[in-house]
């Protein structure tokens, strides 16, 4: 059954693959045969019968168009990507990625860095503030403990940890 298949599937193109290779075309010089290339007097005669019959049957009196038309040669390539790098870069004519969007909607002047410089350097001597704080707590308790032990009268120190 499947060589069936095969046999069918390599008939039909065939025919295909046989369209593909031109038809060598003549020298510009040379006159071209009419009785060669397929065209048959009887059948545009019978077409143009056909056609003026069409036309007698109209009720209003308006000629029918109507066209046929025959068209052989070989159809171009088409080349879908062609200049497109898909491997690098955005494919031109799409949609605009979520930072350019975000770029696009907020103004300039928003686009400063999420922490300023300033809060920045108020950070830090906040944290040098409170551990030099609690430095010195410690040292007051450090002191006081030693006063106490030696038996001197001292009133207890203010900081808490």
């Amino acid at each position: 059954m499947r060589s069936l298949v095969f046999f069918v599937c390599l008939a039909a193109a065939s025919p295909a693959f046989a369209q593909e290779q031109g038809q060598p075309q003549p020298p510009a010089d040379e006159k071209v045969d009419a009785t060669k290339m397929g065209v048959s007097l009887s059948r545009i005669q019978r077409g143009l019968f056909i056609a003026a019959e069409r036309e007698k049957r109209t009720a209003d009196g308006l000629p029918r168009l109507e066209f046929n038309i025959q068209v052989y040669g070989m159809a171009p390539k088409i080349e879908v990507l062609k200049g497109v790098d898909l491997s690098y870069g955005a494919v031109p004519g799409t949609a605009p990625t979520h930072g350019q969007m975000i770029e696009f909607w907020t103004p300039p002047i928003y686009r400063s860095p999420g922490l300023p410089i300033s809060s920045l350097a108020y950070w830090v001597a906040n944290q040098i503030w409170e551990k030099s704080r609690k430095t010195r707590c410690e040292e007051e308790i450090a002191s006081y403990r030693a006063l106490v032990m030696q038996g001197v009268s001292v009133s207890a120190p203010r900081c808490s940890q």
